[in-house]
């Protein structure tokens, strides 16, 4: 049970850390890059970044919420450990929320748009509405991430 255990955690922590750094890139670095960028260079490398990513992050989002649970159950419920894994699975989810709700219909219309060869009018306006989301899903990263590796410590 303790291999399967920390098996668990280590899955979570791994995929969790991907959409971290991801995240965190984005919120410290890719902001302030992308606002001195022209829009066409916004248009290209974001449409590509999303389409991209679109494709291969679900892997580690799910990956990370479902060891996120298990992690929790095989721990013993109401252990600090557990505890703990409830409050990374909560940032967790309300990374993807901002995600599914913010995020998401941007990349679309930014893939299709490049895949189309076309640059939207409004392109600067949508980067900006998917930068106001992107601290916040790095803050709450920040915490699952920070809940797991806690919770593995004190297991």
């Amino acid at each position: 049970m303790l291999l399967l255990t920390n098996g668990l955690l280590i899955l979570a922590i791994a995929s969790v850390g991907v959409v971290y750094g991801v995240d965190v890139f984005f919120a410290v670095i890719g902001r302030r890059a992308l606002a001195h960028s022209s829009d066409a260079a916004i248009a290209e490398v974001m449409g590509r970044f999303h389409e991209v990513a679109d494709a291969r992050m679900p892997v580690f989002g799910v990956s990370g919420v479902l060891a996120t649970i298990a992690f929790a159950i095989l721990v013993g419920w109401g252990t600090v450990p557990s505890w703990l894994s409830l409050v990374a699975l909560a940032g967790l989810l309300i990374q993807l929320g901002l995600y599914l709700v913010i995020a998401k219909p941007i990349n679309t219309k930014m893939t299709e748009a490049i895949q189309k060869g076309q640059i939207l009018a409004e392109i600067r306006d949508l980067q900006n509405r998917w930068d106001s989301v992107i601290i916040a899903r790095a803050l709450v990263m920040t915490l699952a991430i920070g809940c797991l590796t806690t919770a593995g410590l004190l297991k």
